[in-house]
């Protein structure tokens, strides 16, 4: 078994459309009530308007949470993490491309990876570091790994922001599809109340997941009756929560 430095979560966020607080995610993690697939923007009013218009439906949902006060931002390194990102885009401007001969260097810098969290420092006016992860089906796990390496580092805290939103209809028949769109951040931070373990058996009851997804690590951490979550299909990732008394060493 290999076990991997212990670590806390500290502060969240999270947006979706029409679970925009935390009485309306608790009760997503009790399964009251589901997503709702909408083209609804959020909000991000801390973010100025010149900046906020160029934002993508995930883009303004990560927006959100990363301004949001009970995230508290305060110039951590950011690991952001998106299944698909700017895809949307990214085929917009194929398409273009391919019926005109031309694309918008606006849309076209848009559409990279680390867009949106450059937009939230461009608004706070922050020289914070930024990474920027993608994965099929580990993205939960990529993206613990990224942070830790920032803490290992001598970072004090990482927030770790997760945003998707449903693919476009051309790549639909193509891979699975995020159910809405959504962002949530973590603060996390050195601390004894998680670890990442790699070959430990699955304790008794642990739900086994197929191709984690980042919603399933927000349900996770939220749900404080649950002690562990396979982050792979094979489970040989687990993200363990640990009793107070365990030694993380």
């Amino acid at each position: 078994m290999v076990s991997l430095p212990g670590f806390s979560f500290r502060r969240w966020g999270a947006w979706s459309p029409a679970m925009f607080d935390a009485q309306g995610w608790q009760a997503w993690v009790r399964e009251e009530t589901s997503l709702n697939a909408s083209e609804e923007m959020a909000p991000a009013k801390a973010i100025p308007p010149l900046l906020r218009r160029r934002a993508s439906l995930p883009g303004r949902a990560a927006l959100e949470v990363l301004s949001t006060p009970m995230l508290a931002y305060a110039d951590q390194p950011i690991v952001f993490c998106s299944r698909h990102g700017e895809v949307g885009r990214s085929l917009a401007i194929q398409q273009a491309l391919a019926e005109v001969g031309q694309v918008s260097p606006q849309e076209f810098s848009m559409s990279v990876h680390n867009a949106t969290p450059g937009l939230f420092l461009i608004a706070r006016q922050s020289r914070a570091r930024v990474t920027a992860v993608a994965s099929e089906n580990r993205l939960a796990l990529s993206g613990m790994f990224e942070a830790l390496s920032w803490l290992a580092d001598g970072a004090p805290s990482v927030i770790l922001v997760f945003c998707d939103a449903p693919l476009p209809a051309l790549f639909q028949p193509f891979t699975d599809n995020e159910p809405a769109c959504f962002a949530f951040a973590l603060e996390m931070m050195a601390g004894n109340d998680y670890r990442l373990v790699h070959g430990d058996p699955l304790p008794p009851g642990t739900q086994r997941e197929k191709g984690t997804t980042s919603l399933s690590l927000l349900r996770f951490v939220l749900d404080e009756t649950r002690n562990a979550l396979s982050l792979t299909e094979s489970a040989d990732w687990q993200l363990q929560r640990l009793a107070p008394e365990a030694d993380c060493a």
